[in-house]
């Protein structure tokens, strides 16, 4: 996986539309309207197996991407939707069908939550077959639809000593952020880490319309193999 020092073609991490908060300032009932985060009953690749994020406590071991087993510093909990007859559609979370992500189960995600997604398209574009994107550049993929907030949700931050990326409902891959903000005199430190990228959400549409004709491309070739194997017959007669 490359990180921010080796792509630097790509922009640094950040949400969807350049903030660097969980929420946008957006207040729905005097509470902020969260857009990134895990949505309780998420479950997380733990040394103990698959746990609900809800239940994971600071110090626990998670399985990461890049870093394998890795502790858990702080914890951020918040409500979603208190106010979700009034939430703005912009704010919506996402649905994601069974196997959309590699999720054994149906998710739920916060529009501007980094999602990793793997694909060759990926490896064409930026040279790497791993790429995040944040998930609202996903509606319309596989199924993945905006959905009305009917009640609050718990949302769950993990927070690491560096930023890491973690495994979710099986195959998922969700970026949860580091404990801090490094400094420009960090980022001088020989023993700092960079970071992972994020795309802007221009980007990861275009990323998304280009994994999109892809798998069409795909499921064109799929329908033509009956045809090209009959036609492979006939000429071996």
């Amino acid at each position: 996986m490359m990180k921010l020092g080796q792509m630097l073609r790509r922009e640094p991490l950040r949400e969807a539309s350049g903030r660097t908060g969980a929420w946008d300032g957006t207040l729905q009932g005097m509470q902020p309207v969260l857009t990134s985060g895990l949505i309780a009953g998420t479950q997380i690749a733990t040394a103990r197996g698959w746990r609900d994020v809800a239940e994971i406590k600071e110090g626990d071991k998670i399985l990461t991407f890049d870093e394998g087993m890795q502790a858990v510093g702080t914890i951020s909990r918040s409500w979603a939707y208190l106010g979700h007859g009034s939430v703005p559609m912009q704010h919506w979370p996402l649905v994601v069908p069974p196997g959309a992500l590699g999720n054994r189960a149906e998710m739920l995600l916060l529009p501007e939550q980094p999602v990793m997604v793997e694909s060759d398209t990926g490896e064409a574009m930026f040279g790497d077959p791993f790429t995040l994107i944040p998930a609202l550049a996903l509606e319309g993929y596989k199924g993945i639809e905006r959905a009305r907030p009917h009640q609050a949700v718990l949302v769950i931050v993990l927070h690491f000593a560096t930023e890491q990326v973690v495994f979710a409902n099986i195959g998922a891959l969700f970026h949860c952020p580091a404990e801090e903000v490094m400094s420009i005199a960090d980022l001088m430190e020989d023993r700092f880490v960079p970071g992972y990228e994020v795309l802007s959400l221009t980007e990861a549409r275009v990323f998304v319309d280009a994994l999109l004709d892809e798998d069409a491309q795909d499921a064109q070739w799929m329908r033509m193999q009956p045809q090209r194997r009959e036609e492979k017959s006939e000429r071996a007669i």
